[in-house]
């Protein structure tokens, strides 16, 4: 056994007296002192440890941060999507005389009358907020291209604002198909509002527009962010800004759990939308919460099959279990944001109504103008090696 260990430890002599890693063969040099050589031990053991070190961070944040970000401008390089544009009944007098406000909120307890309401009763009311495309947008604009208003936009189903229709979404058909890319190198869309006299109660009693990511949904979270006032009598004028994200082909192989979002097609089990959004999740976890806690739903949200809405006094459950199911509580539900989509910034500004024969019943016109000047998109890529972004 001696003789075996000493013949091992003359070759890791040998080997370190021939090594190129430096310092290393001072370790064995006869001609330097114990201090020398302890010296250098001590040191090469921290440059070694720092360097598995550093080896075992960079392998880390590959595992759990396998995608990596840039920023670019040359948006004519790309197709984007224009944004979605909602219109949205929040509330009509009768349900407002019943829960002072809009009941979607959680925040507003029905008087007593609303308490004997059945869930069909309330269900009608609701319907009371549908007014026809026809009866209120009466021309739509694409790049001074006019199409058919209604052709375009289509109900979503009900998300707890109240009764909205939509275009360019992901969310209904016929999807999105308006895009901003090399050929069509700005987005103008202008909408002519025709004010009928239940349009203009609407509006007064609640009627919002909305400019949204196309994955996103008018909800109560985000509602006012991207609320839109409409002046009567006027153009209202909203130019915006939009930053893209895109994602590497690569990217969508990384598990979930490592990439933190997910994509449209990526939904969750049991899914009540048919595209994966922030917005989607949230709204099924609600409506999942107000199930196990009082037994129906909201009849201001989407009720799926084998569920019920909820009558007037079951609404009460609903409101006083609002802390459990609002937004703050769902924080660890799986919800993770959208891999895609695009980050709006809007810009408002009113002028006068021009009335002309044509549009003398309108009265409100919405244009909405992408500067494309300021567009950016963000790209994530695959990492493909250690410590490095391949690009």
């Amino acid at each position: 056994m001696r003789a075996r260990f000493i013949w091992w430890w003359k070759i890791i002599i040998q080997y370190l007296t021939n090594c190129t890693i430096h310092g290393v063969k001072y370790l064995v040099n006869d001609q330097l002192s114990f201090v020398e050589r302890l010296f250098w031990l001590i040191f090469c053991a921290l440059s070694w440890y720092g360097c598995a070190n550093m080896i075992n961070n960079v392998v880390r944040n590959y595992i759990q941060y396998p995608i990596a970000l840039t920023t670019e401008t040359t948006y004519l390089d790309w197709q984007t999507p224009f944004p979605t544009v909602a219109f949205c009944f929040t509330v009509t007098s009768p349900i407002k005389k019943l829960f002072k406000g809009n009941p979607g909120l959680f925040t507003n307890y029905p008087d007593s009358k609303s308490l004997r309401e059945s869930s069909e009763h309330l269900l009608s009311l609701y319907q009371t907020m549908r007014i026809p495309c026809e009866e209120f947008l009466a021309e739509c604009t694409w790049n001074n291209v006019k199409f058919d208003c209604c052709t375009e936009f289509k109900e979503l189903r009900k998300t707890g604002v109240g009764y909205c229709i939509a275009m360019n979404t992901f969310h209904s058909k016929p999807g999105v198909h308006f895009f901003v890319n090399r050929t069509v190198k700005y987005g103008d869309l202008v909408v002519d509002i025709l004010m009928s006299e239940k349009m203009k109660k609407q509006i007064y009693s609640g009627f919002t527009v909305h400019l949204l990511n196309n994955l996103k949904l008018p909800i109560l979270n985000n509602v006012d962010k991207g609320d839109i006032p409409i002046k009567s009598g006027k153009t209202t004028r909203v130019e915006f800004t939009m930053q893209d994200t895109f994602n590497e082909d690569g990217v969508k192989k990384i598990a979930v759990e490592h990439r933190g979002c997910r994509f449209p097609e990526e939904t969750r089990t049991n899914n009540l939308f048919n595209v994966y959004s922030s917005d989607s999740c949230y709204l099924e976890v609600i409506i999942e919460r107000m199930i196990k806690l009082c037994g129906c739903v909201n009849f201001y949200y989407f009720v799926p099959r084998g569920a019920r809405a909820c009558n007037g006094t079951e609404m009460l459950c609903i409101i006083e279990n609002k802390m459990n199911i609002d937004l703050q509580s769902l924080k660890n539900e799986g919800c993770l944001p959208d891999c895609e989509g695009t980050s709006l910034v809007v810009y408002e500004s009113y002028k006068n109504l021009t009335l002309t024969n044509e549009i003398s019943a309108r009265d409100g016109v919405i244009h909405l103008i992408l500067n494309a000047n300021t567009f950016e998109r963000t790209c994530t890529f695959e990492k493909k090696s250690f410590g490095t972004f391949g690009i």
